[in-house]
């Protein structure tokens, strides 16, 4: 790893030694892996995943230069923004003053991908993969540049992806090409294209096809690109400059998410940067804003339900709330040291109620702010209110109450508290909603009250109160854990004129005015005060419809064994004082009004705004597999049809005796011959051992092959060749140039051109030489795939599959081993949470605990530095797996010393892993720290942003560092568009802040909110309204405070309280899913069962049938041997192999969720129309399966 570094971002000199051990750590580790792999067991002699430090080296590593393009970059970043660096570059680039490209077309691709790789901070693979090419099309003087996308495009994200057009122009622009000038016919196929991709895929924004068109008519760049769907286009059709009548879905993508969506951003871009030719944007974005300013421009004020969220409901997946019921999940504003970046916190016990449908890292979708997130526990907010099965109605706010009451609920009266983020309101643009009155609003107020006194003043009106000062204070200081009893609470609204204490007020809101007139006359007339087990309480007689009206309002009782008694649970002052003496008018619009009227304290509103939610996708903590799951990257045909087990297909094929198309070529081992399976695969060829045998041919010669990259006689690293295929050839084929495609000497057929042959490979000789050369006695059940599907077919070396199954570790398309965790954020740790000793600790770096004592206690709330994790308990035992299998390969295959040498999960704490996302191609370096018995990778919100995530369900790979750098090669990637994506092609090593996704930025790191916040969050402001007033991270970034010091404003027990896994994932069927969904249902208040039966139905079971109905009357045979596909069945009823055939849609697949249906619109009474469709679609299958032959008689009658 010998690569020049640029300097460090900004920090302080605690983080000094910390990124001083991560590249030290890391050096070492490239180290051993350089040693490794120049022995030749690997496709490449070298590691495959180059180190970088920031955008610069990404840019440079992952798209191959130009040369100096990364000094070029670092020179402009000191005085550029990131758009004007990326337009610099590429505009040098394409004039040839930047790498010297003298083809303008290749100059113009190279401008592009550099220009987007920029932007996207070289992260994502959407410069390699979502751009198919840039073309100079047309002739002179009508020359046009074309931009080519394809559906990874989508990675760039809508803005990104917008800005690659502009990026295009300003190429075009540097080029002197004319603006491309798009036909009718071009752009009502644009309109077409955008209707029908978002007929089938989900489009980030609302199709307009007005605006669609104007912006199709104005584009100076021609979008266009690869076919991406299978249906195509039927009015535009056979266009000249359009290739295809198939729907081309990256350049949909761009047109509609990224031009016309981002419409408003661009525009402010393109005005900034003075970018010529773009003005009508400003129209664009005008037209867009009055086009649906009544769809998007909401204030608190005029906040209507959205339904949204509800769209697709699945089976199995419960409902929490519908939208904006008051029953439902109150907000809550804050930040606890687990959320943020999209995720969102809940009370433990809430996650217990829901019958565990909820546990830490379930995703779902939320009514608003945004679309989705992930849950995590925080129990400092409020936990539900409940009706027991007895008649109790309490609060729980204990886990362990929660988990023990969970088969005694009735009824889920209010599911407690959700808690959000001010950050996810900057992120999603969405204005502030009024928040409930809660505990650290009602301490601003206490705190405002006590400074408009003096000092004196203060001490005489609290010494009336009988409350010391240095309560107040704590009241003021601690307001999440420090609350006054009932009589203070009463007393300070009294004597300080302030509202009465949230933990005492009851949600007034939630009644009709009638219900709280009624209910204030019969307390008020009925009440006596008795004691209670030595404590003063109010007791009532019971009425049904009074205790339906308690249960409404939220307010605790309990019932007397006999029913005959309502017993209120709260002091009776406190209770009393919100009804106000009986003499007291009542008046008022609402009843929140009315016990103001009435009472002689003030009394807020305690629910604000109640959020709607559903649950997404489970949490995930698991090992990643293919499909189906093996242990190397080689092939084994199918001789055995779908058998993957190595062992089994070398025993099978000594049966098979097949000749070689290719008679006179000889081979260099003897696990190849003309009898085995036969396999295509990489043609290579050693040019140290076998040098001798080209003596006696012509130099081009080419009659001496492998496919393995280490030769077996010699040792040597075996050479990539392409060759003559044509009959009696067999030559040796090399390009001339660079510019010219590799021909054969005697000039036969370019097509004839190969870097694959076919070899009959003896697979049980095969596995006893490896075995012996790995010193293994048997192959573990080693699986290998059933072809390669990589470019050069290169295969892995098998002893690594060996090895791999020894230690029951698995491999992904690269060659490495990965283990999946859903994406969750945290800032700061208790060390008892992550199962780490304080010693320990304190040898990684971790000396003190947030506020700057010395780390003591394991109890210390601890800040985590930015590359460290806490990964699940089940992920750090794959871990060892995976290290021992790594330890085994150095020993036994590399001849070098092990290195990671685990004993146990223990000596996984300060090991490093590469973090990788799906849609991306650059890694990141992270640490462990310790572990969580939570499905949940849990890391700094900057982690998770360096991959481009967020915290909305995501689920990222975590990839031991050896393990990546000794097997991972780009030669095993599938050739296919979307190969080099989740690819670790370059890895960070540093973290920096300003490099990473900037909805990073929009966190705030403060431990507590302004008292004008609350105010402007009553009062529906706008988030960038109260920015100013917050610390968040944005106003960090660029010194030396932009990696610690953060805060938070909540904190919680444990990061990992509630179910260890959503009960989702426990249950078996569907049928059992469904009963549980709807059982659900039935116990929360804030649900509708009817909606969400009608809606599964809707929107899942009849789907489904549907869906399979069509796809069985359009479906494929199958072999069940060789796999083969028919599109109809031969005349002759079997496979050319002269096997059976088979369905591949059944028909117990159409009618599974047929019964289930039927009995959910009896129960449920879903009315007719629902019958009746299900009706139809029960004939429309008995009509295929069960149809009766027709007679002539019954024609006749």
């Amino acid at each position: 790893m010998d690569h020049a570094e640029p300097e460090l971002p900004e920090h302080t000199i605690y983080y000094d030694d910390y990124f001083e051990s991560l590249k030290q750590r890391i050096q070492q580790i490239y180290d051993i892996a350089d040693e490794a792999r120049e022995l030749g067991y690997d496709p490449k002699p070298f590691v495959e995943i180059p180190p970088a430090h920031d955008v610069a080296a990404r840019v440079e590593a992952t798209l191959g230069g130009p040369k100096g393009v990364e000094h070029r970059i670092r020179e402009l970043q000191e005085e550029m923004s990131r758009e004007e660096v990326a337009f610099t570059v590429a505009g040098e680039i394409a004039t040839g003053d930047l790498g010297n490209i003298e083809d303008s077309e290749k100059a113009a691709d190279k401008a592009v991908r550099v220009g987007l790789a920029i932007l996207t901070e070289s992260i994502t693979a959407a410069p390699l993969e979502g751009i198919a090419k840039v073309r100079i099309g047309g002739s002179d003087p009508e020359r046009y540049l074309a931009l080519y996308l394809a559906g990874p495009i989508r990675a760039a994200g809508g803005t990104e992806a917008a800005m690659t057009v502009l990026v295009a122009d300003y190429v075009r622009q540097k080029l002197g090409l004319p603006p491309f000038r798009a036909s009718n016919d071009e752009i009502e196929r644009a309109v077409e294209e955008v209707e029908l991709y978002s007929k089938s895929v989900h489009l980030q924004y609302p199709v307009h096809s007005d605006l669609v068109r104007f912006a199709a008519s104005k584009l100076p760049i021609m979008l266009t690109g690869e076919p991406t769907e299978s249906f195509e286009v039927s009015g535009t059709r056979d266009l000249k400059r359009i290739e295809t009548n198939r729907v081309r879905g990256g350049s949909v993508l761009v047109l509609n998410d990224g031009v016309v969506g981002r419409a408003s951003k661009l525009a402010k871009i393109v005005n900034s940067m003075e970018i010529e030719g773009w003005n009508w944007l400003n129209e664009l974005a005008g037209r867009i804003r009055k086009e649906t300013e009544g769809e998007d421009e909401e204030t608190s004020e005029k906040l209507s339900p959205k339904s949204d969220y509800l769209a697709d409901v699945i089976g199995g997946r419960p409902v929490f709330s519908h939208p904006s019921r008051k029953a439902g999940f109150r907000l809550r504003y804050g930040r606890s040291r687990n959320t943020g970046l999209a995720g969102v916190g809940a009370h433990p016990a809430t996650m217990y109620l829901v019958d565990s449908f909820l546990a830490p890292g379930t995703h779902i979708r939320t009514e608003r702010p945004g679309k989705g997130s992930i849950v995590t526990p925080v129990d400092s907010i409020e936990g539900p209110i409940v009706l027991l099965k007895n008649g109790t109605v309490k609060q729980i706010d204990n886990a362990n109450e929660a988990r023990e009451l969970q088969d005694n609920i009735e009824r889920i009266l209010y599911l407690g508290d959700i808690m959000i983020a001010l950050g996810e309101f900057l992120e999603n643009n969405h204005p502030l909603i009024p928040p409930g009155y809660c505990e650290e609003w009602w301490s601003h107020d206490l705190e405002q009250a006590c400074s408009q006194l003096s000092v004196h003043e203060l001490e005489s009106k609290l010494a009336e109160c009988n409350i010391s000062l240095e309560r107040v204070n704590a009241f003021i200081e601690y307001p999440l854990s420090e609350f006054p009893t009932a009589s203070e609470a009463l007393v300070l609204a009294k004597v300080l004129r302030i509202p009465l204490h949230p933990s005492y007020t009851y949600r007034w809101l939630a009644l009709l005015r009638d219900e709280f007139q009624t209910i204030r006359e019969w307390l008020l007339k009925n009440y006596e005060i008795k004691k209670v087990r030595g404590t003063n309480r109010i007791v009532l007689p019971y009425d049904s419809t009074q205790k339906e009206i308690l249960c409404k309002a939220g307010i605790p009782h309990t019932l007397s064994s006999d029913s005959s008694v309502i017993q209120l649970s709260d002091a009776p002052e406190t209770i009393l004082s919100q009804f106000g003496d009986i003499s007291n008018s009542c008046k008022g619009a609402d009843a929140l009004e009315m016990v103001n009227s009435a009472s002689d304290i003030s009394i807020r509103d305690k629910i604000g705004f109640s959020i709607g939610a559903r649950m997404g996708r489970p949490e995930k903590a698991e090992e990643r597999k293919m499909r189906p799951p093996v242990h190397v990257l080689f092939p084994v045909g199918r001789s055995l049809s779908t058998e993957r087990e190595i062992q089994k297909v070398a025993e099978a094929s000594k049966t098979i005796q097949t000749l070689d198309s290719f008679e006179n070529t000889s081979n260099m081992n003897d696990d190849l011959g003309n009898s085995g399976i036969p396999l295509e695969m990489v043609t290579r060829i050693c040019t140290s051992c076998n040098a001798s045998a080209f003596e006696s041919r012509p130099p081009d010669s080419y009659k001496v092959t492998t496919f393995e990259s280490r030769c077996p006689d010699c040792g040597s690293h075996t050479k990539l060749v392409q060759w003559c295929s044509e009959e009696d050839c067999g030559r040796l084929v090399k390009a001339e140039d660079d510019r010219t495609a590799p021909q054969c000497s005697l000039r036969h057929n370019f097509n004839s051109v190969k870097s694959t042959r076919k070899y009959y490979v003896n697979l049980e000789r095969l596995l006893e030489r490896v075995k012996s050369e790995i010193g293994e006695s048997q192959t573990h059940g080693v699986r290998g795939v059933l072809g390669l599907t990589s470019e050069l077919k290169i295969p892995e070396y098998l002893g690594k599959g060996i090895l791999r199954a020894k230690h029951e570790v698995y491999c992904y398309r690269d060659g490495t081993a990965r283990f999946d965790a859903t994406d969750a954020p945290l800032t700061h740790f208790r060390p008892s949470e992550i199962g780490v000793s304080i010693g320990r600790l304190r040898e990684l770096g971790y000396t003190c605990d947030y506020q700057g004592n010395a780390l003591t206690s394991s109890s210390q709330i601890v800040e985590l530095k930015v590359q460290d994790l806490v990964v699940p308990r089940n992920c750090a035992e794959y871990l060892l797996r995976v290290g021992a299998f790594v330890d085994d390969c150095l020993e036994r295959i590399y001849n070098l010393e092990p290195h990671y040498q685990f004993r146990n999960t223990d000596d996984l704490v300060g090991q490093l892993v590469i973090g990788l996302a799906p849609h991306t191609s650059s890694g990141i370096i992270g640490r462990i720290i310790g572990f969580t018995d939570a499905s949940l990778c849990y890391a700094h919100p900057y982690w998770h942003a360096a991959k481009r995530r967020n915290c909305d369900g995501d689920e990222d790979a975590l990839i031991l560092v050896l393990d990546a750098l000794l097997n991972f090669s780009k030669s095993y990637l599938p050739a296919g568009r979307g190969g080099f994506m989740d690819a670790p092609l370059v890895l960070s090593v540093i973290l920096d802040p300003s490099e990473v996704d900037d909805e990073s930025h929009n966190i705030e790191i403060c431990s507590r909110y302004p008292a004008a916040f609350y105010e402007m969050a009553a009062r529906g402001k706008h988030p960038k309204n109260v920015e100013g007033l917050v610390d968040i991270i944005a106003s960090r970034l660029g010194s030396s405070a932009q990696y610690e010091g953060f805060s938070f404003t909540h904190d919680t027990s444990s990061i990992d309280e509630g179910p260890r896994n959503t009960r989702y994932k426990t249950l078996g069927s569907m049928v059992e899913k469904l009963q549980a969904q709807l059982r659900l249902a039935d116990l929360i208040d804030a649900v509708d069962v009817k909606d969400v039966a009608e809606r599964v139905l809707s929107h899942h079971f009849i789907r489904d049938i549907m869906g399979n109905l069509r796809a069985f009357s359009t479906q494929k045979i199958q072999c069940l041997k060789c796999r083969r596909v028919y599109r109809r069945i031969p005349l002759s009823g079997e496979c050319e192999c002269g096997n059976n055939l088979s369905l591949t849609v059944r028909q117990k697949n159409i009618s599974k969720y047929l019964d289930i249906a039927q009995k959910m619109i009896e129960n449920h009474e879903l009315g007719l129309y629902l019958q009746q469709r299900l009706n139809l679609i029960s004939s429309a299958i008995d009509s295929l399966f069960f149809s009766e032959q027709t007679t002539l008689t019954d024609f006749l009658g």
